[in-house]
């Protein structure tokens, strides 16, 4: 059923019409579009990373690949992930000491970490959005049959 609605420099005429689009046929090219996206993502976070023997980077890496395509990329893996991503010394809440007792509770203080990696930054996934975002989105727009 159609319904007319009137106004002072125009009218819009609600008709009713519904269509039904399969969009299955898009969906390799999205997937493909997705796992660009995560890989790439990884890729231009590596560098901005720590890497003092490299392993916190390797097993970042390892956890996004085995996501890669689904639309969640690690950022920062490992126990020590949430400390070095935050770019701040961590200490013992009690003691005060970075290296904490067995259980102990960690607190955030003011102090910058001090990366061995001269290209390292804190929240690395946002610097790198920033160098590379719009590169990332021509490219799943590629991909994706996007303009």
């Amino acid at each position: 059923m159609q319904k007319t609605f009137h106004f002072k420099k125009y009218s819009i005429v609600k008709g009713g019409v519904e269509v039904a689009i399969n969009l299955d046929r898009f969906e390799k090219q999205f997937q493909r579009a997705q796992c660009y996206l995560d890989g790439q993502v990884m890729t231009d976070m590596v560098p901005l990373m720590p890497h003092n023997a490299g392993t916190f980077a390797q097993q970042t890496r390892a956890d996004s690949a085995a996501t890669q395509g689904s639309g969640k990329v690690y950022a920062a893996g490992g126990v020590q992930g949430r400390f070095l991503y935050g770019g701040k010394v961590m200490v013992d809440e009690l003691t005060g000491s970075p290296w904490a007792r067995k259980g102990a509770k960690k607190v955030v203080t003011d102090r910058n970490l001090k990366y061995s990696n001269p290209q390292a930054v804190p929240h690395w996934f946002d610097e790198a959005k920033k160098r590379h975002g719009a590169e990332w989105i021509k490219g799943v727009k590629k991909i994706a049959g996007g303009k």
